[in-house]
């Protein structure tokens, strides 16, 4: 598959297949290459025309009336048509390469074909990309920050996104078994019922469940972020969205960095979102509202954060509050 990534030149195709490489636009924002494409079917043939052999030995391409850089097989040359079909639009634009005419047929591995099966089934069942919170990670937002701290951290931890981690943990010794046993995986683990005529829808459920999971663990991958929304407490929804945010091209050295955003709907405050970037020791926070009152509020009440994070050891860099230029 080919993501259509316009921020991330040199990203990696999440399916491991030699002709399979990625497609970045050059003139287009995201906005703009989602807008063109967001009549178009999934399934849609499109065809690509190779206009150039850039320097650094990508291809610009013309599809459907936007330019993109394109890292091809080799072999490749001005003027070649190439073969694209729409997957997906959402959280990207996605295209399948298919082979030239005359080229040998592409194969793939036994591991290629069963997460290649395994996508397309997470597709026809409209996986989501985003874990789904089944229970609201608190009871109430009267717990202490210690006790919201492991809320969060069970809730990526049990999402099932990182079971294959975890089993080599419990292997080493260094996860319980109980731990393991509460990831979606390892509910899903096939038994054996007692009538034999229950044993196929049983079947059919968890198969559902393992192609969604490595559908949100691809994309994990691939984004370099976890996705989740769910209720913080009952009755409050939120989005959160956490994941390194290291520049590209960065040198080794540089500590990573990382980002985690929160985004609530308040009946008092509206939309607030609250981003904060952590990179070593040193912490941002940015605050937005969707109303100036609303800013204005939460920056009254800016220092009371700062105090407290002083008093965890984590002093602010910057705290910055201000309107959603979006709303």
């Amino acid at each position: 598959m080919i993501p259509v990534r316009p921020e991330m030149a040199g990203a990696r195709a999440i399916v491991p297949i030699e002709a399979l490489m990625p497609v970045l636009p050059l003139a287009d924002t995201r906005e703009e290459a989602s807008h063109r494409f967001a009549q178009s079917t999934l399934g849609q043939i499109f065809q690509g025309k190779v206009l150039s052999r850039l320097d650094d030995g990508s291809f610009l391409v013309r599809i459907a009336d936007t330019m993109a850089r394109m890292v091809l097989p080799a072999g490749t040359h001005t003027g070649d048509l190439l073969h694209l079909t729409l997957m997906s639009r959402e959280p990207q634009l996605t295209f399948l390469l298919g082979p030239q005419p005359g080229a040998a047929p592409t194969s793939l591995s036994a591991t290629g074909r069963l997460i290649d099966n395994l996508l397309q089934t997470a597709q026809q069942n409209g996986a989501p990309n985003t874990v789904l919170g089944k229970t609201a990670l608190i009871p109430t937002p009267a717990m202490n920050t210690e006790q919201i701290a492991v809320a969060l951290h069970d809730t990526i931890s049990t999402s099932g996104l990182f079971y294959e981690a975890h089993v080599r943990e419990w292997a080493n010794g260094n996860r319980a078994l109980s731990d393991l046993m509460r990831e979606p995986q390892a509910q899903a683990a096939p038994t054996q019922p007692a009538d034999p005529a229950a044993a196929q829808p049983r079947s059919d459920t968890n198969n559902t469940v393992v192609s969604q999971l490595i559908h949100q663990q691809l994309n994990t991958l691939e984004q370099q972020r976890v996705l989740w929304r769910g209720e913080a407490w009952p009755g409050q929804t939120m989005e959160w969205e956490v994941g390194e945010d290291t520049p590209e091209g960065s040198n080794r050295e540089m500590q990573p960095s990382w980002r985690s955003e929160v985004r609530f709907e308040l009946p008092t405050l509206g939309t607030v979102s609250a981003t904060i970037r952590l990179t070593g020791e040193h912490v941002q926070v940015q605050i937005h509202a969707d109303s100036e009152a609303a800013a204005a509020s939460l920056r009254a009440h800016g220092t009371l954060l700062s105090n407290a994070m002083n008093a965890a050891g984590i002093p602010l860099d910057s705290l910055i509050v201000k309107q959603d230029e979006r709303a």
